[in-house]
């Protein structure tokens, strides 16, 4: 039987919060009656994922000896997915119970290209509840992120919502042309989501129980994101809709 949702997540080291996501992602995925499948792409963890490192089946491996961008690797194991939907997951991401079948149920709407989530921090304020646009040199950030907040709606447009938690339909995705991997490491997710809207589809972002997002665990990615802001806001500046 095909499945209905294929998972990818791009890590790196992070063993056990690698499982942690694991873990959260397929006690999600029990509440869905159609099978789903993940694909782990390890990007040149110093100790490598091995097939026993994952007890599940469901899980495949894929590996990259050699580090490569965010962007790249996420095409590339998008490449080795046949299911309807795709969901790029960070692997610092903890689901809840309810939070599969809610975005499957919005994403599935005719019409809605991109479904992202709301994310917490462990204490409880506001990681992520979509992105929204500041004036000049500002470009996307997240909206209330640090807030203590209940969600306010079920669902909501945005531009963009983070790639922490992004679900697309595949055959979409590979119709946009996946992530633009001349981004280094950041803002490939609001990037996407802007040319996703440029093709005609809506963006949102749904309110799915209290997802946990630790962020930005990886090592290495703050120095990256500064050459990929320089060139998001190169790209992008005065086409964005100033919202934040």
């Amino acid at each position: 039987m095909n499945s209905r949702l294929c998972a990818v997540i791009v890590s790196r080291g992070l063993d056990e919060m690698l499982r942690f996501c694991l873990k959260s992602f397929f006690e999600s995925a029990a509440q869905l009656s159609d099978p789903v499948q993940v694909i782990v792409a390890d990007n040149a963890s110093a100790r490598p994922y091995t097939t026993s490192s994952f007890s599940d089946r469901r899980v495949r491996l894929l590996r990259f000896d050699v580090q490569t961008g965010f962007a790249a690797a996420c095409n590339r194991a998008a490449q080795e997915c046949a299911a309807e939907q795709l969901l790029f997951l960070n692997n610092d991401v903890l689901l809840d119970r309810s939070s599969l079948s809610l975005m499957l149920q919005h994403g599935c709407t005719n019409g809605i290209g991109v479904t992202g989530s709301w994310l917490y921090f462990p204490d409880g304020r506001v990681q992520h509840r979509g992105v929204v646009f500041g004036p000049d040199d500002i470009g996307p950030y997240h909206l209330d992120r640090g807030r203590f907040l209940e969600p306010r709606c079920a669902i909501e447009e945005f531009q963009a919502v983070t790639g922490a938690c992004l679900m697309v339909r595949r055959e979409l995705f590979r119709q946009i042309g996946g992530f633009d991997e001349s981004y280094s490491f950041g803002l490939e997710d609001i990037d996407f989501c802007l040319r996703v809207r440029q093709y005609g589809q809506r963006v949102v972002c749904v309110s799915t129980g209290r997802p946990l997002h630790f962020e930005s665990l990886t090592p290495g990615r703050v120095e990256l994101d500064v050459s990929s802001r320089q060139l998001f806001l190169k790209r992008w500046r005065g086409k964005y809709t100033i919202d934040g």
